[in-house]
């Protein structure tokens, strides 16, 4: 986990992200996490145009630093700059996506291989289910026709299981086509259930097919999510704009992201706090309410308007009591006239004269807010979570039309005074 924030008036957008990073692996089948402090996250994506990127969640896309890849895009822009700030992402995205050098097809054939030849774990316990048997090893008593009968109706439940948003089933076919070699010669020597019958062997282009469908329509809950924030300017553009993409990873041969909503600044639009990753004390600080208090409430006066109308019905003696259904309704719609008011004066006491201040507040405030709500956010990780997913070294940098990219805290893991060649090279 991690902890940054953008923060957009009219004049600039200020962004800083925390140092802690996850590094995810799997290791037997199970994911596994591992967190260090002082990473970069933040980064001038840029020379020639005022765009900044952070990232959180996973650090490296299969095996390759983000840092890589994207320091790398920043050297093949060069000069260039673009109109608006929504081309620097697709450009970015399309980078990553073709660049062989950094993502090879070998590297890619072998993530997708150890992607689908992982849900062979889940498959098998799916046939063991049908075929009547809590254990595996159970398995070994049952005969190959009860086997294919239960990978029958394996089958089918994958069949019948939708396919995910930002996949299709051309996805599918491309997995199965790619690694039905690999699988297929892997299967009666890893596959528990073939590795007990060798006259089973005849189901294995079935198994290995279902194995496909079943690793591809699970991908988002086994995929490495990375959030990647652009910020700043295009050249055309007199105010910042802010896109967030969620990278996925590669799928076969296809990066696989998601655009979330763009924030785009006007003459009118209200300032922008916007935080990623973990918020909990962010939102607490926008909002005058931290949201796991707001959850409860809400729910807890949910609870009571149905306890009250069923008391008021027993006090009352009502000879034609409200039906269940009814009684439902009628509190749904008490319920949200109640959360409705609550949410706008919380926007009229706390969201709303944020804003406005913000509009007026000098870039260095601007800087320094956003650093002490990182700093409020680390505070509270550490002495809460063991972990301490956020830490470390704060950076903080500035975004405007005209003075470009500025950094106002960077950390090194070198000293700066003993290193004057590096300083001279990013000139």
């Amino acid at each position: 986990m991690t902890a940054e924030i953008a923060i957009m008036s009219r004049t600039a957008v200020v962004l800083a992200a925390d140092s802690a990073v996850t590094v995810s692996y799997w290791k037997e089948g199970y994911q596994q996490r591992r967190y260090f402090k002082g990473v970069n996250k933040l980064f001038e994506l840029a020379r020639s145009g005022p765009v900044g990127l952070m990232i959180y969640g996973s650090a490296s896309l299969q095996g390759v630093p983000w840092e890589l890849a994207i320091k790398s895009f920043r050297e093949s822009i060069g000069d260039t700059q673009y109109d608006s700030l929504e081309t620097y992402p697709e450009r970015f995205i399309e980078y990553v996506q073709h660049n062989d050098k950094l993502f090879t097809d070998d590297a890619k054939l072998k993530a997708l291989v150890s992607l689908v030849g992982a849900s062979h774990f889940r498959l098998q316990a799916m046939v063991a289910r049908f075929a009547g048997e809590e254990e595996l090893i159970s398995m070994e008593s049952k005969t190959d026709e009860q086997i294919e009968a239960a990978l029958t109706q394996a089958e089918q439940e994958i069949s019948s299981v939708a396919l995910p948003d930002l996949l299709t089933e051309a996805d599918i076919a491309n997995a199965a086509a790619k690694t039905a070699g690999v699988l297929s010669a892997e299967a009666p020597h890893s596959v528990l259930i073939f590795m007990q019958q060798e006259s089973r062997a005849y189901l294995i282009p079935r198994f290995v097919a279902a194995m496909a469908e079943l690793a591809v329509k699970e991908f988002f809950g086994y995929a490495d999510e990375t959030g990647i924030v652009i910020a700043g300017y295009g050249k055309e553009d007199y105010f910042p704009a802010l896109e967030e993409y969620i990278c996925y990873g590669f799928l076969g041969d296809r990066l696989i992201v998601r655009r979330e909503e763009p924030r785009v600044m006007d003459a009118n639009a209200p300032a922008v706090i916007q935080p990623f990753a973990t918020t909990h004390m962010i939102d607490t600080f926008r909002t005058g309410v931290a949201p796991d208090v707001l959850s409860n409430t809400l729910e807890s006066t949910r609870q009571a308007l149905g306890d009250l109308g069923l008391r008021v019905m027993e006090e009352c003696g009502a000879q034609t009591p409200l039906s269940t259904d009814r009684l439902e309704e009628m509190v749904s719609i008490a319920h949200k006239e109640h959360t409705d008011r609550w949410y706008r004066e919380i926007r009229n006491q706390h969201v709303f004269p944020l804003s406005n201040i913000i509009h007026s507040l000098p870039l260095p405030d601007m800087a320094g807010l956003a650093k002490s709500l990182i700093e409020l956010e680390s505070l509270k990780e550490r002495v809460t979570k063991p972990s301490e997913s956020v830490s470390g070294p704060i950076d903080v940098a500035v975004i405007s039309k005209h003075d470009g990219f500025v950094w106002i805290d960077r950390k090194h893991y070198f000293r700066p005074e003993l290193n004057p060649r590096y300083f001279k090279r990013a000139e």
